[in-house]
């Protein structure tokens, strides 16, 4: 399952829509959690600045985040190469509008996860934006 920033962000942040959600699912050892290396960059923006407008500890919130992004934490960093991911995200911000970080997840996802799931398995796209989970929808992903 590629879990987007956008829902990452909330597993840390408790007073966010969606929190008990993401925590949920950060934790069930039984999903195979993966994301994209930005969404290092992008998560901690969202967490430096929720703590820096005091909705919690700036240290313990990354130190959260850098534990999950870890070798051995609750979800894998995957990559592709790069020309490969701006060409498809190019292609996804042209032809459907959405913004480019939201079509930055949606390439690796497309073009990483499935060699990575079992024949017949689908693929699970994880965000809490609906345009981006709209176009998930019509890539193949499974959207959660």
């Amino acid at each position: 399952m590629y879990v987007d920033s956008s829902l990452l962000a909330r597993a840390y942040l408790a007073d966010e829509p969606g929190h008990d959600d993401a925590e949920t699912m950060l934790a069930d050892p039984h999903l195979g959690l993966i994301t994209g290396t930005w969404t290092r960059v992008e998560v901690s923006e969202a967490l430096v600045r929720a703590a820096r407008a005091g909705r919690g500890d700036e240290r313990g919130l990354l130190s959260l985040l850098d534990a999950d992004l870890s070798e051995d934490g609750s979800v894998a960093v995957i990559t592709a190469p790069q020309d490969d991911i701006e060409d498809h995200a190019l292609h996804l911000v042209r032809k459907y509008a959405i913004r480019a970080m939201d079509a930055r997840h949606l390439a690796v996802a497309v073009l990483v996860a499935p060699s990575l799931v079992e024949p017949g398995e689908e693929v699970g796209f994880a965000t809490r934006d609906e345009a981006q989970s709209s176009v998930a929808r019509t890539l193949g992903l499974q959207t959660v």
